[in-house]
């Protein structure tokens, strides 16, 4: 180990004896011996609690495709390797150049702070969180000494409640309304569990008889659809997608109605070959007609969990009735309501102690 001064500048060469085998690093073009001194200080640093100096000196965008390559054949969704590869070109838009041995939290937190600026904090979020992934496992690993997506704070606009684009109480109502009186079809009982079960679009897809309990009134959430071809009907999106849903009473007049009309049922009640674009397409006309406002039928979804929400439904409950892996997931969501809902309540509270 050597600080020595070549012209007008210093080199630093270490050397280590590493699993039986000699190595050396060597490093040159400091301006001061003191900023050579300290880069010799920190590379022994590495070396002595075991961190593989040659995995992270490479770039960064080449790791995180390395661990990508690996990770898309491990058996994840289809929805969720079309994340990644999505995370994985803003990952080279932002990273460019950064050696992964450069990768601070100050560095990581510029990231998210300059992505923040043109999305939501919840999409942050999630970005970070697949963005954080190998960085999370090369820590793990030893690689890195320090894990630079510690304490990390996100940023970005909040989502507003009405950016869910969800269903106020009265057009709900017109809808339900709408497809109790009219003739029922397939397309229409599929947006009529929508809106009664907060299901997603995949999950009632792939529906069969025997998910759908009369006696218990409950609909059983067992696997989803997928929503690009080829289409294929896996486990839910996470393992708390898996649930029974209570439903209410009108839900099976409708079903027994939609079963008259449809004596002869595919596996999958909703039709083998049919895709969210079917009752999607259904939705679009119906609110054309009723004159309510537009909506997609995830913003179904989103109409189900506000209407709870407003009436005071334990936030707990419906995030276990939506299927989200924590209730987090749906406190950050639901993040306006919840306030509004919570700013009601201390209001009650402190006109208790003003009587």
């Amino acid at each position: 180990m050597s600080v020595s001064k070549l012209g007008k500048k210093y080199r630093v060469v270490v050397s280590k004896t590493i699993e039986g085998k000699r190595r050396r690093w060597t490093k040159s073009d400091f301006t001061t011996k003191a900023a050579a001194k300290a880069w010799e200080t920190d590379l022994l640093a590495k070396l002595n609690s075991g961190v593989e100096i040659d995995k992270i000196r490479v770039l960064f965008t080449e790791f995180y495709d390395e661990w990508l390559e690996h990770h898309l054949v491990s058996g994840i969704k289809q929805q969720t390797r079309l994340n990644h590869l999505a995370t994985q070109k803003i990952v080279h838009e932002y990273f460019k150049n950064v050696k992964l041995e450069n990768l601070t939290r100050r560095r990581y937190q510029k990231f998210l702070d300059e992505y923040a600026v043109n999305h939501h904090s919840s999409t942050v979020r999630q970005v970070s969180m697949r963005v954080a992934m190998p960085i999370k496992e090369a820590f793990s690993d030893g690689i890195l000494s320090l894990d630079p997506t510690h304490g990390a704070k996100f940023k970005g606009a909040e989502s507003k409640a009405g950016e869910l684009k969800f269903l106020e109480e009265s057009d709900l109502d017109k809808l339900l309304e709408y497809i109790q009186n009219e003739p029922i079809t397939a397309p229409h009982f599929a947006i009529y569990t929508a809106a009664l079960s907060g299901m997603r679009a995949g999950e009632i897809l792939a529906l069969t008889l025997k998910d759908i309990n009369v006696a218990d009134k409950t609909i059983s959430v067992t696997k989803t659809k997928t929503n690009r071809p080829p289409y294929e009907y896996t486990t839910p999106k996470t393992r708390k997608s898996t649930r029974v849903i209570a439903m209410p009473d009108r839900y099976f007049i409708q079903f027994e109605r939609f079963r008259k009309a449809y004596p002869k049922l595919e596996e999958h009640i909703f039709g083998e070959k049919t895709t969210q674009s079917v009752p999607s397409h259904y939705l679009r006309k119906m609110i054309k007609e009723l004159g309510i406002k537009p909506i997609t039928l995830h913003g179904l979804r989103h109409t189900h969990a506000s209407f709870l929400i407003s009436k005071g439904i334990d936030v707990a409950y419906v995030s276990e009735r939506l299927g989200h892996s924590s209730v987090t997931i749906t406190q950050n969501t639901y993040f306006h309501l919840l306030s509004t809902k919570r700013n009601s309540e201390s209001d009650k509270t402190l006109a208790l102690f003003d009587d």
